[in-house]
């Protein structure tokens, strides 16, 4: 058991925003919304963090409609499943070693990126 001494931030929430007409947040979702509309985007596998196009793809749809085309993905076949379940497995090994401590840090800063610089508001 460890025996160090730990600075915990204290949670705090985000403010709620309304998204309510004229609001600028509702108008940040709205031109997000418009440019993905507007844009096809191809998607690969990411097998232990390696980026894999097998020209094998597949159409994306929007969900409400289903005619719309707003990318294509890239199917996997039995060496990639096996591939990412290899690697999943060893990155549980890895991460079962590393301390808690180790591991809240983690996501803590997964949390600090996404309440900053990966949030809505700054892309």
């Amino acid at each position: 058991m460890s025996k160090g001494f730990f600075n915990v931030p204290k949670a705090v929430n985000e403010p709620v925003k309304s998204y309510a007409p004229g609001t600028p947040e509702r108008e940040q979702v709205l031109a997000a919304y418009r440019k993905m509309w507007n844009e096809q985007i191809d998607v690969p596998l990411y097998i232990g963090g390696e980026e894999i196009r097998t020209g094998n793809t597949q159409n994306m749809s929007a969900p409400h409609d289903h005619q719309h085309i707003v990318g294509k993905y890239h199917l996997a076949d039995k060496s990639h499943v096996e591939k990412a379940i290899a690697t999943a497995l060893e990155a549980r090994k890895k991460w079962s070693k590393m301390s808690w401590e180790n591991r809240a840090a983690i996501f803590l800063k997964a949390a600090e990126l996404i309440a900053g610089p990966y949030s809505l508001e700054q892309t």
